[in-house]
C-alpha cells in the first residue's frame, strides 16, 4: 500500500481525502490544450521518458504515450493510480521500489507515494518533465523544495514544460496557488534558461474562479531547458 504518512498529505487540503471524496475539480477528462499546443517546443524524440509529477489520473499521460513517449508519473493517492489503469483496462504490475509502490504497464509507470522521496531513486533516464498542475498545487513553503528536487535529481539535459497560474492570492485560497513569473525565475533560473511561451486569460471561461470572487486569472506556459 502507498504510504499516507506523507509531506504532501499534511498541509490543507488533504489530498488523499479529496480523492476519497471524489473532490477532484482539478481533474480534466480532455487533453490539456497547452500540452497539445506547446509540447512540440521541447523537440523531444519518440521513446523519451517524460516525468509527470503529481499526475493523478491525468489523461495527458495517455496523449503523451500516443505520441510515442514513455511516462513516469508520481502520485500520492493509490485511488488515483488504480483508477488510471482501470480506466484504460490495463493490468499493471505492482511492486515496491524504495519508498514507492510502482505500478507499470506498457509505456506507463506510476510511482505511488510522496513526490519528495523521488530523490531516493535514479532519475538519470528522465528526458523531460510535464508540470501542468504540480507547482501550483504546492503551498509556498513547499515550492522551493519541489524545485530543488527537480534540479538535484534530473539530468542536466532535461527540459520542463511548466504551466502556472497568476491571480491575486488574497482573493482565493489555493490550490491552485498563484505562482508569479518572478517566483518561477527565483526557483529555476540558476539551473534552466526560462522562456515564456504564452499567457492566457482564463477568467471568462472558468466559472468556478469567478464564483470565488477572483477578479483576474491567467495561465502562463513556460519552457525550461
Amino acid at each position: 500500500m502507498c504510504s499516507t504518512d506523507s509531506f504532501l498529505s499534511e498541509p490543507n487540503p488533504n489530498w488523499l481525502q479529496r480523492w476519497k471524496d471524489n473532490n477532484i475539480g482539478w481533474h480534466h477528462v480532455e487533453f490539456n490544450q497547452h500540452l497539445l499546443n506547446y509540447w512540440h517546443a521541447l523537440y523531444l524524440p519518440q521513446g523519451s521518458l517524460v516525468l509527470a509529477p503529481l499526475c493523478g489520473k491525468s489523461k495527458d499521460m495517455v496523449w503523451l504515450a500516443e505520441q510515442g513517449y514513455r511516462i513516469r508519473g508520481v502520485e500520492l493517492s493509490q485511488l488515483a493510480v488504480k483508477a488510471f489503469f482501470e480506466e484504460l483496462a490495463l493490468q499493471p504490475l505492482v511492486e515496491p521500489v524504495g519508498h514507492f509502490e510502482r505500478w507499470s504497464s506498457g509505456p506507463f509507470e506510476i510511482l505511488c507515494g510522496d513526490i519528495f522521496h523521488l530523490d531516493d531513486l535514479d532519475n538519470s533516464d528522465v528526458d523531460a518533465v510535464y508540470d501542468r498542475a504540480s507547482l501550483v498545487a504546492l503551498n509556498p513553503h513547499q515550492r522551493a523544495g519541489y524545485a530543488r528536487l527537480l534540479i538535484n535529481t534530473l539530468p542536466k539535459q532535461s527540459k520542463i514544460l511548466l504551466i502556472t497560474m497568476e491571480y491575486p492570492q488574497q482573493e482565493m485560497t489555493g490550490p491552485p496557488f498563484s505562482v508569479h513569473e518572478s517566483e518561477v525565475l527565483a526557483l529555476f533560473e540558476n539551473r534552466f534558461s526560462i522562456r515564456k511561451l504564452h499567457t492566457l486569460n482564463i477568467l471568462q471561461d472558468t466559472e468556478r474562479y469567478r464564483d470565488k470572487g477572483v477578479s483576474h486569472i491567467t495561465e502562463q506556459i513556460y519552457l525550461l531547458k
